[in-house]
């Protein structure tokens, strides 16, 4: 599996290390998460979400942290639960989201939770765009001199930011009955904080599942589960069905179906 130009610009020689690893670690996160929710025999979603959201951090530094030049770290200056994966050359970090718990709104429509936690208000503002090189109306009646120390300054401070890295972005879309609707990466941006308005300034998505574990990754996909997993009695076909089917995990008498959430977890601990 070839990286993309994309991944290869950004990531380096790792790119298709980290491609292989962010693939799986979100696939690996979503089996064990439906595991819970099918052990929970809850009617709600609650297991699942709740799974999925410690989960896709763990899978990701337990897939990532062999990779040469990725450091694990958890952040200091903001209140933060996990540890996150981090490129030290050139400087990123991987931040996983799930924007959506259906294929009901497009990626670009999604928003993130109100309040934006601390923790995503500082790792967006590394992805600062590029300091204008037009003049506003106001900037066109001053001094030039003055107007061109302010964007010097501007740039200064944009430098300073890129030094500390750039965030990517691992967005998808996901429930239980319906698998992983939604898979990739790239650059996003807080438009708005106080309603939660993103701009992805790129997006590709990542390979199958499957396309990545059979192309040389470090640790085998194992099924639906995390690494380890053992069969479960019923993954094994029946030669009679003894009258028996599965009950869909999003149906139960009387269970209602989980409501479309642009955003399911929270950075800061409860």
């Amino acid at each position: 599996m070839k990286p993309s130009a994309w991944a290869e610009a950004r990531f380096g020689t790792t790119a298709g290390d980290l491609t292989r690893a962010v693939t799986l670690a979100i696939h690996r996160a979503h089996g064990l998460a439906l595991d819970a929710h099918i052990s929970s025999t809850l009617s709600s979603n609650d297991a699942y979400g709740a799974t999925l959201h410690v989960t896709q951090y763990e899978q990701l530094v337990d897939l990532a942290r062999d990779i040469p030049g990725v450091s694990i770290r958890r952040p200091t200056d903001v209140r933060c639960r996990f540890e996150l994966v981090v490129l030290d050359d050139p400087p990123v970090v991987f931040y996983p989201w799930r924007y959506a718990t259906d294929n009901s709104r497009p990626r670009e429509a999604a928003r993130l939770r109100q309040p934006v936690s601390d923790l995503r208000k500082t790792l967006l503002s590394l992805n600062a765009s590029t300091v204008c090189g037009q003049l506003s109306f106001d900037q066109a009646e001053r001094d030039y001199s003055q107007v061109e120390a302010e964007l010097a300054e501007e740039e200064a401070i944009l430098a300073q930011l890129e030094q500390f890295g750039r965030v990517v972005t691992i967005g998808y879309a996901s429930n239980p009955g319906g698998g992983i609707f939604d898979l990739g990466w790239g650059e996003l941006d807080l438009v708005d904080e106080s309603t939660g308005e993103v701009r992805w300034r790129h997006w590709e998505p990542l390979p199958p599942a499957e396309e990545a574990d059979g192309a040389g990754a470090r640790t085998p996909l194992g099924g639906l589960g995390g690494p380890g997993r053992t069969g479960r009695f019923d993954d094994a076909p029946l030669q009679e069905d003894l009258g028996l089917a599965p009950r869909s995990p999003l149906s139960s008498p009387g269970g209602e179906p989980e409501m479309p959430v642009q955003d399911t977890g929270s950075d800061e601990p409860r």
